[in-house]
């Protein structure tokens, strides 16, 4: 039986062409959007937990209270570690990090070494990492060793054994000339499904012996580093956060007693580091909760639309069969024979393109790699893919148990005098099926529209100062680069093709931020955290930043014994001052040190815009920068590029020249939207393509069911376009009525991610205009190219089919 049921499901497969393919490949497309959103959600779950202790690790991150309100960051000082365990018996075991990176010396050449991490050996006994070679219990006890990763030693040493030999790092030195570094261990390359990834691990031995004030009561002021505890089985990480919120006051003395009453520290699970963090100082860029929501959400919506759409042509393929049907049942088929072939058709199709939606997501995990950067195949993640073969079986039996039973259950006589074509029976099913799948189109389609005009908004955004035409060079620690930058600044502006040149201790987008001290207009004393930025005289000429009131840094303003600083006018209406002209002259004092106050600038968006314009405090530097900015030619971008490295490796023939435009940072700095940006517009664009196929379907199964209607209204004078539009405007109405549900929906999920920048473009209607328009237009192609076919067929044929 089996063998004839698959005979005859052959057999119509290639007897209706049209509908297998549009059937099959509109299944296909779904469960593969769905598989491959699937992988991607599942990786993004899954970060962290390969390590056994995952639900016991915690993170120890920092609160700063002040008046200008509440920041939180991820570091903390050295000392805590220790003093954490000795003092709480819930804590089992604590390890240090500090991230870096480096310009490696390896057989003359220098190369630039991202990831490393400085650590102590109790890093083996809290993550599940193991060694290739070397000890775990001594490989990170002395300075100065390091464990390589299997790709870093491989990078360095190729396939000889690296222990016992030595890496050049410029790290934790002041000399400028870098140390050597003995590998005792290798291991695997890290998952990349952690909140952080490294390329080595050095001994956090190396900062101590570098800096040994970092253990000292001012170590305590120093939050440069990492703290994660591992607590011990069933201890409450939030009960254990209460308790140690203020343990900080306890060692900090008299020294820092001002810091008592502004820093508390607490726990964070290590589950919730890379969706749910978004604090200062992250070790790592995190992800997004609310994108794993959406694109969760678009997966199911994508499966909803595929199954409709499998159903709807199923439906319409098999009302061309009703004869056939009673042809059966006159030679003696039952209603249970019948019953089985359509369910077995059925099933027996989507499997087809279970299998085909399989192959492309074969053929497309390059194209998804290159656009996630995630490497995942379905043979990861054997869940999905029995998921996957049980919606499809469901949605076989679905899409096929309707016909089935219906067909089935006519009379034979009905049939074949072609009563059941003339039945209406589950066109509102039909209809309120197309209607949900554009609901879903238009939905994303209004997103993607948002979603876009937010990025453009981005990418136009006035920022407050001019971004075009910046080449910044990193100085890496180099004191030639340092002590040299003055005869180089003046070579390299004797060319026409650099117009300034300046330097600071960062970029704009990654501002450090701390507490500055003043007074209030009464006098009492005002803490408010700021931004901190160190620059030279010229920074605000090259970045184009306005100065409202008051001056500008002297040539040697980094000399002088009162430190002088410039404030934006954030800091001034947070410190509680007037205006810009007030604030000239007035006392201030940062980290300690007393200064005063001579100009002010106006807001600019020094950090990202998914956040508001802060406190900022700009003071002067000369001896103390990491970054070298040029205002370059960008018309000339070879002959720009070719002088700066001729005048950098004049200068500095030993320093390596790494170097990247405004444009490229500014990109790296919305990476993760433009990512998602694409994504959306993808899925998107299929979800419109299913949904068609599925308005395809209906109007398919309407024209058929309207043969002879059609017919006899051609006899009678109608014409082709009167006839075409009658069938059309049925469907055109439909997605109307879709437009209708979908915007308001529309609108409060995309309000909601927009939620995620503090800067951002506004909903506006024609935004659901276009959209609508858009679905609209191409609906009306669709169901236009099955209509004027109808429309144009001749009547005699028509009837006689009849």
């Amino acid at each position: 039986m089996i063998r004839n049921y698959l005979k005859q499901t052959w057999r119509s497969l290639v007897k209706n062409k049209t509908y297998s393919v549009l059937n099959i490949v509109g299944l296909s497309i779904g469960l593969s959007c769905f598989a491959l959103i699937a992988l991607w959600v599942n990786d993004e779950l899954s970060y962290d937990k390969f390590n056994s202790n995952y639900d016991r690790i915690v993170r120890l991150t920092g609160i700063e209270k002040r008046e200008s309100g509440i920041s939180e960051s991820a570091v903390s000082s050295a000392p805590m570690a220790k003093a954490l365990k000795n003092d709480y018996a819930e804590i089992e075991n604590t390890v240090r990090f500090d991230m870096h990176e480096e310009l490696v010396m390896h057989n003359g050449q220098q190369i630039l070494q991202p990831g490393i991490l400085l650590t102590d050996p109790s890093f083996f006994d809290i993550f599940s990492y193991k060694l290739t070679t070397g000890d775990v219990h001594t490989a990170l006890n002395q300075p100065y060793t390091i464990i390589l990763t299997k790709s870093t030693a491989k990078k360095y040493f190729g396939d000889a054994d690296p222990i016992g030999k030595s890496l050049i790092i410029y790290m934790n030195d002041s000399t400028g000339r870098g140390a050597a570094y003995t590998v005792t261990g290798t291991m695997p390359d890290p998952p990349k499904n952690a909140h952080f990834t490294f390329s080595m691990l050095a001994s956090f031995k190396t900062a101590e012996v570098a800096n040994p004030d970092i253990l000292t009561v001012d170590g305590w002021g120093d939050a440069s580093f990492y703290t994660y505890l591992l607590l011990k089985k069933d201890v409450d990480h939030k009960a254990l956060s209460n308790k140690i919120s203020q343990f900080y006051g306890k060692y900090i003395g008299d020294r820092f007693d001002i810091w008592r009453h502004i820093y508390f520290y607490k726990l964070q699970p290590l589950s919730d580091i890379h969706l749910r963090s978004n604090l200062q100082y992250e070790i790592a860029a995190t992800g997004n909760a609310k994108q794993v929501y959406i694109f969760s959400t678009i997966a199911i919506f994508i499966l909803l639309l595929a199954g409709i759409n499998y159903t709807n042509l199923a439906t319409a393929r098999s009302i061309n069969r009703a004869k056939e049907v009673g042809v059966k049942k006159v030679v003696g088929a039952g209603k249970r024979e019948l019953l089985l072939q359509y369910l077995f058709e059925s099933v027996f199709t989507a499997i087809l393109a279970l299998a085909l939606s399989l192959v492309l997501c074969i053929l497309l995990q390059p194209f998804f790699y290159k656009l996630t950067g995630k490497e995942l195949s379905l043979l990861s993640f054997p869940l999905l893919l029995t998921f996957l073969i049980g919606v499809t079986v469901f949605l076989g039996l679905v899409s096929g148990l309707y016909p089935a039973i219906i067909l089935s259950g006519f009379k034979p006589i009905g049939i074949l005098k072609g009563a059941f074509k003339s039945s209406s029976r589950g066109i509102v099913l039909r209809k309120t099926l197309v209607v949900s799948q554009f609901v879903i189109t238009i939905i994303l389609v209004t997103g993607i529209i948002i979603i876009n005009s937010q990025m453009s908004y981005i990418k136009h955004k006035d920022l407050g100062y001019d971004k075009d035409g910046l080449l910044f060079l990193r100085v890496h620690g180099n004191t030639d680069v340092i002590n040299g930058y003055n005869a180089f600044k003046n070579d390299v502006l004797s060319s026409p093709l650099v117009s300034g040149a300046t330097v600071s201790n960062t970029l704009l987008g990654s501002l450090g931020s701390g507490g500055s001290e003043t007074v209030d207009a009464t006098g009492n004393p005002l803490q408010v955290n700021t931004s901190r930025l160190r620059v030279d005289a010229d920074y605000l000429k090259v970045h184009g930043i306005k100065l409202i009131a008051g001056a500008n840094f002297g040539i040697h303003a980094g000399t002088d014994s009162i430190r002088t600083v410039i404030l934006n006018e954030n800091a001034i209406k947070s410190f509680g001052w007037k205006d810009a002209e007030t604030a000239i002259g007035k006392s201030f004092k940062m980290g300690g040190q007393p200064g005063k106050v001579i100009g002010v600038v106006k807001d600019f968006n020094f950090s990202t815009l998914q956040h508001l314009i802060s406190p900022l405090v700009i003071f002067p530097s000369q001896d103390r920068f990491s970054r070298i900015t040029l205002k370059v030619d960008v018309s000339k971008l070879p002959q720009t590029t070719a002088w700066v490295e001729k005048t950098w490796k004049k200068n500095f023939p030993s320093a390596l020249l790494d170097y990247s435009f405004s444009e490229n940072v500014f990109e790296e700095q919305y990476r993760e939207e433009a990512k998602f940006s694409t994504i959306f517009l993808y899925f998107s664009i299929l979800s419109l393509v299913i949904a068609c196929l599925g308005l395809y379907g209906l109007i398919s199964y309407t024209t058929t069911q309207k043969t002879k209607e059609i017919g006899i209204r051609k006899v009678l004078g109608a014409t082709a376009n009167g006839i075409a539009t009658m069938l059309s405007g049925n469907f055109l109405k439909l997605v109307l009525v879709a437009c209708v549900i979908a915007m308001p929906v529309a609108w409060y999920i995309m309000s909601r991610w927009l939620e995620d920048f503090a800067y951002r473009t506004t909903i506006s209607w024609w935004m659901f205009t276009v959209a609508g328009s858009l679905v609209l237009l191409v609906a009306l192609i669709t169901v236009s190219f099955e209509a004027i076919k109808a429309a144009i067929a001749n009547p005699v044929n028509s009837l006689r089919t009849e």
